[in-house]
C-alpha cells in the first residue's frame, strides 16, 4: 500500500517546484515570471481561484493522511481504500509531478505562471511540447484526479471540477497571446500538435488540377 503520506508529498513538490522555477527565471532573466496582466479581468479571478484550489487540495491531502475519519464524513466510499486503486492514484500522482517538473525545465525562460500584459515567452515545441501543447496543464489536471483517486468524495470531486473549468478559461487566454506573439509560427505548431496530448497528420490540400491523370504508354 502506498503511504497516506504520498498525496501532500507530490502537491507540495509541485508547488514547491512551480514556485522555484518562477523565483530562478525572474532572476537569471530580469523579469515577472509570476503575472496575470493580459485578459487582466478574468485572470484576477482565475488566480485567486488557482490559489483556492492548491490550498484546499493541500489541505484534503492533509486531512486524508492525519484524519481519515474526517475524511470518511465527506463520503468517501470505504472501497476506495483498495490497494490496487491506491496504487493506479500514486503512479497517476508521480506521473503528473514528472511532467510538470520536466515541462517546467523544458520552457526554460519562457516559463510563466499567467500571461503578463506584454505576452508570452518564445514559442517551445521541443520536448513534452512536441507531444502536447500544454503539457504542464495535463500535469495539473492529473495529480487534482490522482487526489480524486485516492479520496473520492464530494470536496476533491469540486476541487478537481475547479481545476478543470480554470484550466480551459487559462488555456485559451494562453493560446490568443501565443496566437498574437508568434503568428504563423503557432499556427502551424497547433496544426501539429494537439491541445492536450498526440501529434496530428498535417493534410496538405491541392488547388483542383494539380494532380493529373497519366496516359496510358
Amino acid at each position: 500500500m502506498p503511504p497516506a503520506w504520498l498525496p501532500l508529498a507530490a502537491l507540495s513538490l509541485i508547488v514547491v517546484a512551480s514556485a522555484l522555477r518562477v523565483w530562478s527565471v525572474a532572476r537569471a532573466e530580469g523579469i515577472k515570471a509570476f503575472d496575470f496582466g493580459r485578459a487582466r479581468s478574468i485572470q484576477v479571478v482565475a488566480e485567486r481561484n488557482w490559489k483556492v484550489s492548491v490550498c484546499a487540495a493541500l489541505g484534503l491531502a492533509l486531512l486524508a493522511w492525519l484524519a481519515p475519519e474526517w475524511e470518511r464524513s465527506l463520503g468517501r466510499p470505504e472501497w476506495s481504500t483498495a490497494p490496487s486503486l491506491r496504487w493506479i492514484s500514486a503512479l497517476l500522482f508521480s506521473a503528473s509531478a514528472a511532467v510538470i517538473v520536466v515541462a517546467q525545465l523544458q520552457m526554460g525562460a519562457s516559463w510563466r505562471i499567467g500571461v503578463p500584459r506584454d505576452g508570452p515567452g518564445a514559442l517551445v515545441s521541443r520536448g513534452l511540447f512536441a507531444w502536447s501543447r500544454n503539457p504542464i496543464f495535463v500535469g495539473l489536471v492529473g495529480a487534482f484526479a490522482a487526489l480524486f483517486l485516492w479520496s473520492p468524495n464530494i470536496a476533491t470531486a469540486a476541487v478537481l471540477a475547479a481545476v478543470w473549468t480554470l484550466t480551459l478559461v487559462q488555456v485559451r487566454i494562453e493560446e490568443e497571446a501565443l496566437r498574437e506573439t508568434h503568428g504563423d509560427a503557432y499556427e502551424a505548431y497547433a496544426a501539429r500538435v494537439g491541445r492536450w496530448f498526440g501529434r496530428r497528420r498535417i493534410r496538405v490540400s491541392l488547388p483542383p488540377g494539380a494532380i493529373q491523370a497519366r496516359p496510358n504508354t
